[in-house]
């Protein structure tokens, strides 16, 4: 049976070594955060409680929304801070490591690839756009039908009209997203969110990330507001978000790093 060790080492993010950091007091569970030099790039880590944090806390709360939410909003909350100043490459959950050793065997091997990345995507941030329905025209009023084909044509037209509403709803927010696409260096469109994850009663109708320059962050705010402006007449409105970390244009995990070849 194994062991949990007393500590492990939780890993947020990846940064250039050379670059100006200031990183957060506190992170996870409150622990300190600090940064590992391997070279040319640098991780941002905890060391936190193996009990609380390590292997088998997250096989038990693998299905404990609360629980996940929370180290969920801190770890991101050391990566909104970092990325306030800095680039960062954000490492997702849950990026554990046994100790310093074998975090920094990650980054060595990894070095190419989180330079090239970081490259890439030097000076852009993520910002996120929701767009919702809050609100329909409403239906106008119709006479009593005086028969059954009477009342038939009025179902057919009623349809016909929800039909019709729908589908400028759907032209609309393609429009909305090429717009802010056009102020973008990329965009991607997600799955949109239920209410237990937007928070919202409103049926989300869109659900996009865009990944711009911090130069051009008040043009495409402005952006937005027009957009938000051209479909609050529609029952639409516009909710955004961010700077973020780019989570939807760099995916960096751990699953190439093999613990056993980790060990020292």
């Amino acid at each position: 049976m194994d062991v949990e060790p007393a500590t492990v080492i939780h890993a947020y993010g990846v940064v250039c070594t050379d670059a100006a950091i200031d990183v957060p007091a506190t992170g996870i569970g409150g622990a300190g955060v600090a940064l590992l030099d391997a070279g040319p790039v640098s991780g941002v880590f905890s060391i936190v409680p193996g009990a609380s944090y390590g292997a088998a806390a997250w096989e038990e709360h693998a299905e404990d929304p609360a629980w996940l939410a929370q180290v969920a909003t801190e770890h991101q909350r050391v990566l909104n801070d970092l990325v306030r100043d800095i680039d960062v490459l954000p490492l997702r959950l849950p990026a554990m490591y046994r100790d310093e050793v074998q975090l920094h065997q990650m980054l060595e091997a990894e070095t190419p690839l989180f330079l090239a990345v970081l490259q890439a995507l030097h000076d852009h941030l993520e910002w996120s756009v929701h767009l919702y329905l809050v609100g329909e025209p409403e239906e106008s009023t119709v006479e009593r039908p005086a028969s059954g084909s009477e009342y038939l044509r009025q179902r057919i037209d009623a349809l016909s009209r929800r039909d019709s509403a729908r589908g400028n709803r759907e032209r609309l927010v393609r429009d909305a997203y090429a717009s802010l696409a056009d102020l973008s260096r990329q965009s991607v469109v997600n799955q949109p969110q239920d209410s237990t994850l937007s928070g919202r009663r409103e049926p989300m109708l869109l659900n996009s990330a865009h990944l711009v320059c911090r130069r051009h962050e008040r043009l495409f705010l402005a952006g937005v507001e027009e957009v938000a402006a051209r479909l609050a007449r529609d029952g639409i409105t516009v909710e955004v978000s961010g700077p973020w970390p780019p989570y939807n244009f760099v995916e960096l995990g751990t699953d190439r790093v093999d613990p056993a070849e980790a060990r020292p």
